[in-house]
Protein backbone atom coordinates (compact mmCIF):
# COMPACT_ATOMS: atom_id res chain seq x y z
CA UNK A 1 0.00 0.00 0.00
CA UNK A 2 1.76 3.36 -1.01
CA UNK A 3 1.82 6.53 1.56
CA UNK A 4 -0.88 8.97 0.58
CA UNK A 5 0.34 12.64 1.91
CA UNK A 6 -2.69 15.09 2.74
CA UNK A 7 -3.30 17.67 0.27
CA UNK A 8 -1.40 20.25 2.65
CA UNK A 9 1.65 18.39 2.40
CA UNK A 10 1.53 17.76 -1.24
CA UNK A 11 1.41 21.26 -1.73
CA UNK A 12 4.44 22.03 0.64
CA UNK A 13 6.64 18.80 -0.28
CA UNK A 14 5.05 18.33 -3.74
CA UNK A 15 5.73 14.45 -2.86
CA UNK A 16 2.99 12.76 -4.60
CA UNK A 17 2.28 9.27 -4.08
CA UNK A 18 0.90 8.71 -6.88
CA UNK A 19 2.80 11.19 -9.03
CA UNK A 20 3.53 9.04 -11.46
CA UNK A 21 6.57 7.02 -12.93
CA UNK A 22 10.29 7.82 -10.88
CA UNK A 23 12.45 7.38 -14.16
CA UNK A 24 13.27 10.20 -16.28
CA UNK A 25 11.20 13.62 -15.91
CA UNK A 26 9.22 14.65 -18.65
CA UNK A 27 10.95 17.77 -20.83
CA UNK A 28 9.64 20.49 -19.55
CA UNK A 29 10.36 24.28 -19.49
CA UNK A 30 11.42 24.46 -15.85
CA UNK A 31 14.27 21.79 -17.28
CA UNK A 32 16.63 24.46 -17.80
CA UNK A 33 17.47 25.51 -14.71
CA UNK A 34 19.26 22.67 -13.17
CA UNK A 35 21.86 20.15 -15.37
CA UNK A 36 24.81 18.37 -14.23
CA UNK A 37 27.91 17.32 -15.50
CA UNK A 38 31.31 15.89 -14.62
CA UNK A 39 33.77 18.34 -13.62
CA UNK A 40 37.60 17.60 -13.53
CA UNK A 41 38.78 16.74 -10.07
CA UNK A 42 37.44 14.04 -7.88
CA UNK A 43 35.76 14.97 -4.07
CA UNK A 44 38.24 17.04 -2.29
CA UNK A 45 40.67 18.23 -4.95
CA UNK A 46 38.74 21.12 -6.30
CA UNK A 47 41.07 23.70 -7.38
CA UNK A 48 41.76 26.49 -5.03
CA UNK A 49 42.67 30.38 -4.96
CA UNK A 50 46.02 29.23 -3.28
CA UNK A 51 46.72 27.54 -6.44
CA UNK A 52 47.31 30.93 -8.43
CA UNK A 53 50.64 32.24 -8.45
CA UNK A 54 52.10 35.40 -9.63
CA UNK A 55 49.86 37.95 -8.27
CA UNK A 56 46.23 37.17 -10.21
CA UNK A 57 43.53 39.28 -8.71
CA UNK A 58 40.81 37.72 -7.08
CA UNK A 59 37.40 38.48 -6.53
CA UNK A 60 34.85 37.64 -3.57
CA UNK A 61 31.91 35.59 -3.98
CA UNK A 62 28.96 35.11 -1.12
CA UNK A 63 26.26 32.63 -1.37
CA UNK A 64 23.06 32.38 -0.01
CA UNK A 65 20.27 29.97 0.19
CA UNK A 66 16.63 29.86 0.24
CA UNK A 67 13.37 26.94 -0.55
CA UNK A 68 10.27 28.53 -1.60
CA UNK A 69 7.15 26.01 -2.07
CA UNK A 70 4.71 27.41 0.00
CA UNK A 71 5.05 30.29 2.80
CA UNK A 72 3.83 28.96 6.05
CA UNK A 73 3.19 25.77 4.69
CA UNK A 74 4.56 22.89 7.47
CA UNK A 75 2.18 20.45 8.18
CA UNK A 76 2.71 17.90 10.05
CA UNK A 77 6.55 18.71 11.24
CA UNK A 78 7.39 18.45 8.06
CA UNK A 79 11.31 18.74 6.61
CA UNK A 80 13.00 18.25 4.00
CA UNK A 81 16.56 18.04 4.94
CA UNK A 82 19.12 18.69 2.37
CA UNK A 83 23.12 17.62 3.26
CA UNK A 84 25.43 20.30 2.19
CA UNK A 85 29.35 19.36 1.65
CA UNK A 86 29.81 22.82 -0.02
CA UNK A 87 29.66 25.06 -3.34
CA UNK A 88 32.21 24.97 -6.26
CA UNK A 89 32.60 27.68 -9.07
CA UNK A 90 33.24 26.03 -12.54
CA UNK A 91 34.94 27.78 -14.95
CA UNK A 92 34.80 27.76 -18.84
CA UNK A 93 37.25 25.03 -19.22
CA UNK A 94 35.11 22.84 -16.76
CA UNK A 95 37.49 23.24 -13.98
CA UNK A 96 36.01 23.64 -10.29
CA UNK A 97 37.12 25.67 -8.54
CA UNK A 98 36.41 24.81 -4.46
CA UNK A 99 34.78 27.98 -3.17
CA UNK A 100 32.86 27.19 0.32
CA UNK A 101 33.67 23.48 2.02
CA UNK A 102 32.22 21.07 4.76
CA UNK A 103 33.78 18.88 6.61
CA UNK A 104 30.88 17.09 7.36
CA UNK A 105 27.88 18.15 5.92
CA UNK A 106 25.77 20.40 6.64
CA UNK A 107 22.40 19.03 6.93
CA UNK A 108 19.70 22.14 6.02
CA UNK A 109 15.90 22.07 6.45
CA UNK A 110 15.02 23.57 3.17
CA UNK A 111 11.17 24.62 5.05
CA UNK A 112 12.86 26.99 6.91
CA UNK A 113 14.52 28.44 4.25
CA UNK A 114 11.27 29.69 3.05
CA UNK A 115 11.24 33.19 4.47
CA UNK A 116 14.77 34.31 5.09
CA UNK A 117 17.67 33.32 3.48
CA UNK A 118 20.79 30.45 4.74
CA UNK A 119 24.34 32.03 4.18
CA UNK A 120 26.33 29.53 2.96
CA UNK A 121 29.13 31.34 3.01
CA UNK A 122 31.53 33.37 0.51
CA UNK A 123 34.96 32.63 -0.91
CA UNK A 124 37.68 33.51 -3.43
CA UNK A 125 38.33 32.88 -7.42
CA UNK A 126 40.40 34.35 -9.89
CA UNK A 127 39.38 37.17 -11.57
CA UNK A 128 36.91 36.59 -14.69
CA UNK A 129 33.66 34.74 -15.88
CA UNK A 130 32.27 31.48 -14.44
CA UNK A 131 29.33 30.04 -15.95
CA UNK A 132 28.01 27.62 -13.38
CA UNK A 133 27.96 26.60 -9.80
CA UNK A 134 27.63 23.33 -7.78
CA UNK A 135 25.84 22.80 -4.99
CA UNK A 136 27.21 19.32 -3.65
CA UNK A 137 24.98 17.61 -1.96
CA UNK A 138 25.06 14.20 0.32
CA UNK A 139 23.04 11.30 -0.62
CA UNK A 140 23.98 9.99 3.58
CA UNK A 141 21.92 13.03 5.20
CA UNK A 142 19.47 14.04 2.29
CA UNK A 143 16.08 12.82 4.15
CA UNK A 144 12.39 13.68 4.18
CA UNK A 145 10.30 13.79 7.54
CA UNK A 146 6.70 13.76 7.90
CA UNK A 147 4.73 13.22 10.50
CA UNK A 148 7.66 11.36 12.46
CA UNK A 149 8.30 8.61 9.63
CA UNK A 150 11.64 9.57 7.66
CA UNK A 151 12.05 8.53 4.14
CA UNK A 152 14.80 7.85 2.31
CA UNK A 153 15.80 9.81 -0.73
CA UNK A 154 16.54 8.38 -3.88
CA UNK A 155 19.05 10.73 -6.51
CA UNK A 156 16.79 9.24 -9.84
CA UNK A 157 17.47 11.81 -12.82
CA UNK A 158 19.34 9.26 -14.93
CA UNK A 159 20.42 12.04 -17.70
CA UNK A 160 22.78 13.76 -14.51
CA UNK A 161 25.20 11.41 -13.33
CA UNK A 162 27.55 11.31 -10.09
CA UNK A 163 30.03 13.91 -9.52
CA UNK A 164 32.64 11.31 -8.30
CA UNK A 165 33.05 7.69 -9.22
CA UNK A 166 31.89 6.28 -5.11
CA UNK A 167 28.43 8.02 -5.13
CA UNK A 168 29.33 10.05 -2.07
CA UNK A 169 28.88 13.65 -3.33
CA UNK A 170 25.88 14.92 -5.52
CA UNK A 171 27.03 17.90 -7.69
CA UNK A 172 23.85 19.68 -9.04
CA UNK A 173 25.05 22.14 -11.52
CA UNK A 174 23.35 25.81 -11.60
CA UNK A 175 23.82 27.95 -14.62
CA UNK A 176 24.78 30.87 -13.33
CA UNK A 177 26.86 33.34 -14.87
CA UNK A 178 29.18 34.94 -11.99
CA UNK A 179 31.93 37.72 -13.87
CA UNK A 180 34.16 39.70 -11.32
CA UNK A 181 36.83 41.73 -11.11
CA UNK A 182 39.77 41.98 -8.31
CA UNK A 183 38.19 43.29 -5.88
CA UNK A 184 35.02 42.98 -5.86
CA UNK A 185 32.62 40.94 -4.09
CA UNK A 186 29.62 39.80 -5.18
CA UNK A 187 26.45 37.84 -4.01
CA UNK A 188 24.31 34.93 -5.33
CA UNK A 189 21.30 33.56 -3.98
CA UNK A 190 20.50 29.96 -4.66
CA UNK A 191 16.70 28.50 -4.63
CA UNK A 192 16.67 24.73 -4.06
CA UNK A 193 13.02 24.19 -5.43
CA UNK A 194 11.68 21.40 -3.52
CA UNK A 195 8.34 21.91 -5.25
CA UNK A 196 10.23 21.09 -8.62
CA UNK A 197 12.60 18.47 -7.06
CA UNK A 198 10.81 15.35 -5.39
CA UNK A 199 8.10 12.67 -5.76
CA UNK A 200 6.91 10.08 -2.95
CA UNK A 201 6.64 6.78 -4.14
CA UNK A 202 6.33 3.15 -2.23
CA UNK A 203 7.59 4.85 0.46
CA UNK A 204 10.72 6.77 -1.13
CA UNK A 205 11.62 9.80 -1.96
CA UNK A 206 12.92 10.69 -5.61
CA UNK A 207 14.69 13.61 -6.16
CA UNK A 208 15.44 15.82 -9.16
CA UNK A 209 17.41 18.65 -7.39
CA UNK A 210 16.43 21.27 -9.13
CA UNK A 211 18.42 24.55 -8.45
CA UNK A 212 18.05 27.96 -9.69
CA UNK A 213 20.08 30.78 -9.02
CA UNK A 214 20.75 34.79 -9.52
CA UNK A 215 23.21 37.62 -8.82
CA UNK A 216 21.81 39.62 -5.95
CA UNK A 217 18.39 38.72 -4.20
CA UNK A 218 15.84 40.33 -6.14
CA UNK A 219 12.39 38.54 -5.18
CA UNK A 220 8.93 38.89 -7.09
CA UNK A 221 6.37 38.53 -5.31
CA UNK A 222 1.63 38.50 -6.05
CA UNK A 223 -0.82 36.88 -5.34
CA UNK A 224 -3.39 34.36 -8.20
CA UNK A 225 -7.06 34.88 -7.34
CA UNK A 226 -9.99 34.27 -9.62
CA UNK A 227 -12.62 36.26 -11.66
CA UNK A 228 -14.42 36.71 -8.58
CA UNK A 229 -11.58 37.85 -6.43
CA UNK A 230 -11.20 34.37 -4.21
CA UNK A 231 -7.40 33.12 -3.54
CA UNK A 232 -6.09 30.38 -6.78
CA UNK A 233 -4.20 27.69 -4.78
CA UNK A 234 -1.74 25.29 -5.90
CA UNK A 235 -1.35 27.34 -9.81
CA UNK A 236 2.03 26.96 -10.80
CA UNK A 237 3.85 30.76 -11.52
CA UNK A 238 6.64 30.99 -13.65
CA UNK A 239 8.80 33.62 -14.46
CA UNK A 240 10.47 34.01 -17.91
CA UNK A 241 13.48 35.94 -18.92
CA UNK A 242 14.25 38.15 -22.15
CA UNK A 243 16.03 35.05 -23.76
CA UNK A 244 12.57 33.02 -23.81
CA UNK A 245 14.45 30.85 -20.24
CA UNK A 246 11.99 29.74 -17.59
CA UNK A 247 14.29 31.33 -14.59
CA UNK A 248 12.24 30.06 -11.57
CA UNK A 249 8.34 28.99 -10.88
CA UNK A 250 6.61 28.75 -8.13
CA UNK A 251 3.49 27.62 -6.65
CA UNK A 252 0.67 29.10 -5.01
CA UNK A 253 -0.51 28.86 -1.43
CA UNK A 254 -3.74 28.40 0.06
CA UNK A 255 -4.31 32.32 0.00
CA UNK A 256 -3.05 32.72 -3.60
CA UNK A 257 0.35 33.93 -2.38
CA UNK A 258 3.81 33.32 -4.42
CA UNK A 259 7.41 34.33 -4.01
CA UNK A 260 9.67 34.24 -6.50
CA UNK A 261 13.90 34.26 -5.27
CA UNK A 262 16.74 32.79 -7.66
CA UNK A 263 16.67 34.97 -10.31
CA UNK A 264 19.07 37.64 -11.97
CA UNK A 265 18.32 41.72 -11.72
CA UNK A 266 16.26 42.24 -15.40
CA UNK A 267 12.91 41.84 -16.83
CA UNK A 268 10.33 38.45 -16.68
CA UNK A 269 7.32 37.62 -17.64
CA UNK A 270 4.92 36.31 -15.13
CA UNK A 271 3.31 33.58 -16.02
CA UNK A 272 0.73 31.15 -14.36
CA UNK A 273 -0.28 27.67 -15.25
CA UNK A 274 -2.98 25.49 -13.61
CA UNK A 275 -1.53 22.46 -14.93
CA UNK A 276 2.27 21.77 -14.89
CA UNK A 277 4.79 18.67 -14.59
CA UNK A 278 7.93 19.15 -12.37
CA UNK A 279 11.15 17.87 -13.25
CA UNK A 280 10.54 15.16 -10.52
CA UNK A 281 7.11 14.31 -12.47
CA UNK A 282 4.51 14.97 -9.90
CA UNK A 283 1.46 16.77 -12.18
CA UNK A 284 0.33 19.82 -9.99
CA UNK A 285 -3.67 21.38 -10.99
CA UNK A 286 -4.76 24.74 -9.20
CA UNK A 287 -7.29 25.00 -7.34
CA UNK A 288 -10.07 27.67 -7.46
CA UNK A 289 -8.89 29.16 -10.92
CA UNK A 290 -11.41 29.92 -13.78
CA UNK A 291 -11.71 28.11 -16.78
CA UNK A 292 -9.59 29.10 -20.02
CA UNK A 293 -7.71 31.96 -17.46
CA UNK A 294 -3.85 32.08 -18.48
CA UNK A 295 -3.18 35.12 -17.02
CA UNK A 296 0.99 37.29 -17.99
CA UNK A 297 2.00 40.22 -16.89
CA UNK A 298 5.67 41.87 -17.46
CA UNK A 299 7.95 43.42 -14.47
CA UNK A 300 11.53 44.35 -14.19
CA UNK A 301 13.76 43.86 -11.26
CA UNK A 302 16.68 45.40 -9.77
CA UNK A 303 19.26 43.83 -7.55
CA UNK A 304 18.04 43.45 -4.37
CA UNK A 305 14.24 44.42 -5.16
CA UNK A 306 11.47 43.44 -3.30
CA UNK A 307 8.86 43.82 -6.13
CA UNK A 308 5.29 43.72 -4.92
CA UNK A 309 2.71 42.85 -8.47
CA UNK A 310 -1.11 43.30 -8.38
CA UNK A 311 -3.20 40.02 -8.54
CA UNK A 312 -3.50 38.36 -11.76
CA UNK A 313 -6.86 37.05 -12.16
CA UNK A 314 -6.60 33.68 -13.23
Amino acid sequence: MKPTLPVAVLAAFVLSACGGSHGTAPAMPGKAAMTQAHVRHLKGHGRTSQDIVGGTPLFKLTVSLLDAPLIGANAGNSKFNAGILGVDAVDANGDSWQLIANQTAQVVNLLDLQESSLQLGDGDLPAGTYPSVQLLLDPATTTVTYNGQTYPVVFSDPNHPWWDPTQTVEAVTVPLTVSGNGGETIGATLDFNVFQSANLDNGVVYLTPTVAAGIASPTINGSVVNQAGAPVANATVIATDASGKVANIAPTAADGSYHIHGINPGGYTISVANTYTTNAGVTVSASGADDGAAPSTYVVVGPNSQTTLPALRD
